[in-house]
């Protein structure tokens, strides 16, 4: 299909596959184009696809038919320059990222040679167990159901970690609260002993019951504290930091955590580049480009290519995107505002809806006035708050 050439901007998506993907990429067509008058355009491979894109504006393309679904849409997402007309500025936008914010056209004004991608939410050594195949993951979630399985056997069954419970997700986000603020941390330990008597609030409607060996939600048991069972755990290995709020293995002392330093180490072995383990990289779900971006596309796709045929890596773009950003130097380039990919992981207790403005959310203890968001992990969960609050936003648009 030819593109039309009416205005100097372009959002574009890149879809080909499964009817979960089309699926989610018809969801976030419907949203964007509640808020935006500029072209929405949709690179394909249509041979590909298990059901049809709800869109006119479409730019089917062939793709290798020795890769995979996955595969193939990462290939097009690195070939746009060779794609796309050169005479506008364009944002790409995965399919999982929505607008819900009319002000997501803002996102233009913050492009800034040769190309603008948002940060990531996390660092590359929490990133690389799930970019290389190094079993990392693996153990951590074998530990995972390890804990998991010690504790309800402890505690009789009622003990459970359940990330859809919101009183759950009130806790952890008080706990992390407690980790960065020291004036929490005294209150909680000057509070605790007194807790054994009634229970005490501690922050809003969060209350801890020493008798009990309980934290409450208003009057709802909401989680028992391992702290209280410190010799059962000592038997099978553990400790339990209350202010961490998290298991630690006495033998070696490393706590359960889902981080790894082999991405660094393969980086550094196939691209002979040095890629800091804390540093935030950026995230390929929006990112801004024009015709100036060519030779970063050049780049990045002949590097995805390279890691195709590695199998030390997993399939994903970000590995060579990351790899892209210090051959060229540009790892202090400026990052789009966080509001612009604001990304919601489902297990990031953290991120939540503020419970007045349903425009604004919570994040780290901060708020933020998103214009899109990343669902990056369960999207369309109706049991999850944060997707509840963006279907709330989108049907009172129409």
């Amino acid at each position: 299909m030819n593109v039309s050439n009416s205005n100097k901007h372009a959002f574009v998506f890149v879809v080909c596959g499964t009817k979960e993907h089309i699926r989610t990429l018809n969801f976030s067509l419907k949203a964007l184009k509640k808020y935006t008058s500029n072209e929405i355009i949709v690179v394909t491979d249509s041979k590909r696809n298990e059901e049809l894109i709800e869109h006119q504006l479409i730019i089917d393309t062939q793709t290798p038919s020795k890769f995979s679904n996955h595969q193939a849409s990462i290939w097009l997402k690195t070939s746009l320059h060779k794609i796309l007309p050169k005479d506008k500025v364009y944002c790409y936008l995965d399919s999982d990222v929505i607008a819900v914010s009319k002000e997501c056209n803002d996102v233009f004004k913050h492009y800034v040679l040769p190309i603008t991608f948002a940060k990531d939410d996390s660092t590359v050594e929490y990133f690389s167990p799930y970019a290389v195949n190094c079993n990392c993951l693996e153990k951590f979630n074998e530990e995972t159901e390890y804990i998991k399985s010690l504790l309800k056997n402890i505690f009789n069954n009622k003990f459970e970690i359940d990330y859809s419970n919101v009183n759950f997700r009130k806790l952890t986000c008080y706990l992390q609260e407690v980790r960065n603020n020291s004036l929490l941390l005294l209150k909680l330990l000057i509070l605790l002993p007194f807790s054994y008597f009634t229970p005490l609030r501690l922050h809003k409607d969060l209350f801890i019951d020493f008798r009990n060996k309980s934290w409450k939600i208003n009057s709802q048991y909401t989680q028992l504290i391992p702290f209280f069972y410190m010799k059962i755990l000592k038997r099978n290995g553990l400790k339990y930091s209350i202010i961490k709020n998290e298991f630690i293995y006495k033998k070696d002392g490393h706590s359960s955590k889902n981080s790894c330093n082999h991405l660094n180490e393969l980086l550094k072995q196939i691209f002979n580049i040095e890629v800091p383990l804390h540093y935030n990289h950026w995230n390929g779900g929006v990112f801004l480009f024009d015709k100036n971006s060519d030779y970063f596309f050049e780049q990045w796709h002949k590097n995805t290519i390279q890691i195709f045929e590695n199998d030390k890596f997993k399939i994903r773009d970000q590995a060579s995107l990351l790899a892209t950003v210090f051959q060229l130097n540009l790892q202090k380039h400026y990052t789009l505002p966080l509001e612009f990919n604001f990304i919601a992981f489902f297990y990031r207790l953290d991120i939540y809806p503020h419970f007045h403005n349903k425009n604004i959310f919570f994040c780290n203890g901060k708020t933020i006035t998103p214009k899109f968001i990343h669902i990056f992990h369960n999207f369309g969960d109706e049991n999850w708050d944060v997707w509840q609050r963006v279907v709330e936003i989108l049907e009172e648009s129409t």
